[in-house]
This record gives structure tokens, sequence and C-alpha cells, in this order.
């Protein structure tokens, strides 16, 4: 699919500007940051859309929908995920995907635009927003995907795949940690939320994908969880949110909180552990995001089925590095690594009579 040659250009000129500046403070104190910051919001804002070549063919089943919630990693290994989402007996066909990592320009995915080659493969319409400019690589894995390659336009957003057409698309900005999301990871931007009008007809819904914040506490995903709610407060058609909410049922960001979950994960009776991460809304751990759904008149029950869609990897943790990887503490840490199983990923929903979810397996994430 042919690119925006202006939008590259722009992006690449304001990477370059951004790596000019090791810290937000610094970025936002500099001289030019009013143009720069107009330049930054006006990529940020644009949600991007696909029409397929054709319409796509009717459901299966006019009288539901299948609805398919997927972080991808970026797009890294996009000839897996488009072979799952095209063969997998429990994925081809979706009438709806929600999508997290979704990349247009990183290296790490071979500088596709992951969400227009997944709209082109599946014959779906498809609306992606961006979250962030990387001014790097990447993190984790993404080094060995890269290839050697730079990026192009850097930008990693999130998408809504639909068989019926989209109509009105918005962006609802969600708080975040932008100096540590800059100055440590060197990303610009913040979380959002994209949300979509589907013209399913006879029965229009609206769709909703988001991707809450790793980095700090379980309030602070609640404070995220209730901004998008309020935005949607008035919305009298029926609701289907597919997000990774990252819901560890763990703080991080002070210095009590890395040692505190190390201690959970290698302490406790696998019984007791296992509920808490597989049944995060539950319980003195539980995520208060899942209070603030419940008072939105939100329901997940029927759509989850209580398995992991996470296996932790300590090496991927800042935490894990200094006093916790020292020699003495490495047994306990990969004690605690093969229990820690998480249920980070979820559909809730409104308006609906009925509904149920499960979770595919094999796909390793």
């Amino acid at each position: 699919m042919s690119r925006d040659p202006a939008l590259l250009a722009e992006c690449q000129a304001l990477v370059r500007e951004l790596r000019r500046r090791s810290t937000i403070a610094a970025l936002r104190s500099a001289p030019d940051w009013p143009e720069l910051d107009r330049r930054l919001r006006a990529v940020l804002s644009t949600v991007r859309r696909h029409a397929p070549g054709r319409e796509p063919d009717a459901p299966a089943d006019v009288t539901r929908v299948r609805a398919v919630h997927w972080n991808i990693e970026h797009g890294n290994r996009y000839p897996q995920v488009e072979v799952a989402l095209r063969t997998h007996p429990q994925l081809a066909g979706a009438d709806l995907l929600t999508l997290n990592e979704v990349d247009l320009g990183m290296a790490r995915a071979a500088n596709r635009d992951v969400a227009a080659d997944l709209a082109t493969a599946l014959g779906l319409h498809a609306a992606w927003a961006p979250l962030f400019f990387e001014t790097t690589p990447g993190r984790h894995d993404d080094a060995s995907t890269s290839a050697g390659r730079e990026n192009q336009e850097s930008l990693f957003g999130l998408a809504i795949l639909s068989r019926w057409p989209i109509g009105e698309t918005r962006i609802v900005e969600l708080p975040g940690p932008e100096e540590y999301e800059f100055d440590v990871e060197g990303m610009y931007g913040r979380h959002i939320a994209l949300v979509a009008d589907i013209e399913r007809p006879g029965a229009p819904f609206v769709a909703i994908t988001a991707h809450l914040e790793v980095h700090r506490t379980r309030e602070h995903r609640a404070a995220q969880m209730r901004v998008l709610l309020e935005a949607l407060r008035g919305e009298t058609r029926p609701l289907v949110l597919g997000g990774d909410l990252n819901s560890s049922t763990f703080d991080r960001g002070r210095w009590r909180d890395a040692p505190a979950g190390a201690l959970v994960l290698a302490a406790w009776p696998g019984g007791l552990l296992r509920r808490r991460l597989l049944w995060p809304d539950r319980g003195r751990a539980r995520e208060p995001l899942f209070d603030a759904l419940r008072e939105a008149a939100f329901e997940w029950e029927r759509f989850a089925d209580r398995q992991p869609s996470l296996h932790l990897r300590f090496v991927r943790l800042p935490e894990a590095r200094g006093p916790l990887a020292s020699p003495l503490a490495r047994p306990i840490l990969r004690w605690a690594e093969r229990r820690a199983h998480l249920r980070l990923d979820w559909f809730a929903a409104r308006g609906w009579r009925a509904g149920r979810g499960a979770t595919v397996r094999g796909l390793d994430g």
C-alpha cells in the first residue's frame, strides 16, 4: 500500500527535533517549543483510515458480532499475526478487531504500515491512531527484529478493524507518565483510547480500543479508565471495549513496589497467586479500574475465561536489574518468573443482550 511522502518527511523531521533534547523538560522549555508542539499535535491527533478494495462478505451470523482483541507487539512478527488472523479457527472471519501496539514505519516491524497491511490482507475497514513517536529502535527484543534498518515514520499506535464501515472516529487522550516515557524510553506522545462508530446495518455500535499504562500504580490505570468512561458517559448505543489494560495487580514507580511485587510472585501459595493474577477485578489487591467499569454499567465477566494472556519475562523489567539481579536472587527470580502468568487483556461491554469469550491458546502471547 502506498505511503504518504509528506507524512514521512514530517515524521522524520520531528524525530530529529525530538532527539536533540534528552528530557521532556528541556523539550518544552526550548524557544521553538510552541511551533514544535503544534506540529507534533497535528500528526498525533490524526486518525488514518483504510477501506477495503471491495465490501467485505456478510458475517457468518448476522445476529452476533465476533470480536477479537490482540496486543500484537508492534507487528514485529507480522507474518505470523496475519496468518493467525486469516486462518486460525477462533480468529478467522472476525467481524471486529481491536489491536494494541500497532506500528507505522518502525524498523522492528519491517517499516510496515501494520494496520493498513492487515486491513488489505483481511479485506476489512480500518482506523489507526498514533500514541507515540519513537526516537529509538524500541525496547526488549526490538533490536533483533529491526535487522539493521532505520525507522521511517517512527509511529506506534492503536487500530480498529471492522467488517462494516467505520463512521466517525475520535481520540480520547488519557493521563500518562510522559516524563518517564520520554526521558527513559525515548517515546513522545500520550496514552489514548480510539473510539469508532461501527455502521453495522440495523444495529450500529461503538468500538473502543485502549492500552493502559504499565509504569505506575493501579490507581493511575483507574484514573485513565475514568477519563475514558467520562468521555463515553452519554453514549446510548451498545459499546464494546477491547484493550490491554495492564491489570497486573502490581504497582510500579516507587522504591518499595519492586521488592513487594517480587515477594508476592516468589512467596505466595500457588492457588492464591493464580487467583490474584487471573482475577484482578477481585480481592484486596484488585485493579480499581474494574470498579470504574462497573460503576459505568460495563460488564466483562461473560467475556473472560480467566486464562492468562501474558507470561511475564523479567528481562523486560528494569526493576529486575540491580539488587534483584544479584547471583543470590537469581534462583528466586527464576522461580517467580515461572509463576508470573497474568491476565492483562480484556473485553468489556455495555448494551449487549448476550455474549461469551475465550482466550486463544498456542499463539505465544
